[in-house]
């Protein structure tokens, strides 16, 4: 069919070539053999990435254990801006990128929406000396997405590695002080609370929010004791010891998935 595709821009088939394509047949008993090994295939693929979905949201659920839902602040945690928490913003580099250069560049969809970072479709740009310290991230760096859809507006990722990426002009880097953790401030703003307060704050033009970093700074946040603050991060970090592990094993299984694909419609099954 690809064969057959019309178009330069955008390769389509037609209805009549879809429908007359040729197609191996096995018998009716076969096919359901077939169907079953698939789909328990798929089922563990299923399984391994509702795991992986229940890591990503334990961060959550290990927050409000420990410091109590935001919105009503049970535990009677100061209230303070993320200004009072904050060492430096920076907007990102508003240079345009593309598939080569020096440095990958973060972009807004290389964060997603329960803060964890997506590196599988980078661009690439070239920064001159000078603006390397500006337009980089560290380890502990806090990126803020500043314009989005009213649903994304506002996704958090704290950064952790040593590998240099430039950041680009839809994100803030955030840099806390020693009142702070990252990942505290980025879970906070990642929780349900959080995100309210920034659909409530946020401005929409034409289907996009924006808040910008002076609006970032005004947002409200218990002030919990830094120790707390490094016990709750320390949990962070051993469930993301984890995660490595389970990403791992899910990329195995869609690759045990797509041979048993290959090989059903090869007859090999």
């Amino acid at each position: 069919m690809v064969k057959q595709a019309t178009g330069q821009s955008y390769p389509a088939v037609s209805d009549k070539i879809v429908k007359e394509s040729l197609i191996l047949l096995p018998p009716f008993e076969e096919q359901k053999r077939i169907a079953a090994i698939l789909d328990q295939a798929d089922a563990l693929r299923r399984l391994r990435q509702r795991a992986i979905d229940r890591l990503n949201t334990l961060g959550q659920a290990i927050f409000y254990e420990m410091f109590g839902d935001p919105a009503t602040n049970p535990k009677s945690w100061p209230i303070v801006t993320i200004k009072e928490l904050t060492a430096s913003t920076q907007y990102g580099t508003s240079s345009k990128a593309g598939d080569v250069g020096n440095f990958p560049i973060l972009r807004m969809g290389n964060i997603n929406e329960s803060g964890a970072f997506d590196y599988s479709s980078l661009k690439y740009i070239d920064l001159s000396a000078l603006d390397i310290e500006k337009y980089t991230v560290r380890d502990g760096d806090i990126l803020f997405n500043r314009t989005n859809s009213p649903d994304l507006v506002g996704k958090t990722g704290v950064y952790r590695g040593n590998s240099i990426y430039a950041f680009a002009g839809y994100l803030v880097r955030l840099r806390v002080n020693e009142k702070a953790v990252p990942e505290y401030v980025g879970i906070y703003l990642n929780s349900p609370f959080g995100k309210k307060i920034l659909r409530n704050m946020c401005k929409t033009i034409i289907g996009m929010a924006n808040i910008n970093a002076k609006e970032l700074l005004t947002i409200p946040i218990p002030l919990v004791p830094i120790h707390y603050q490094r016990e709750f991060q320390e949990k962070l970090f051993a469930i993301n010891l984890t995660l490595p592990f389970f990403e791992k094993y899910s990329q195995e299984i869609d690759k045990l998935f797509s041979s048993l694909q290959y090989r059903a419609f090869r007859g090999e099954l």
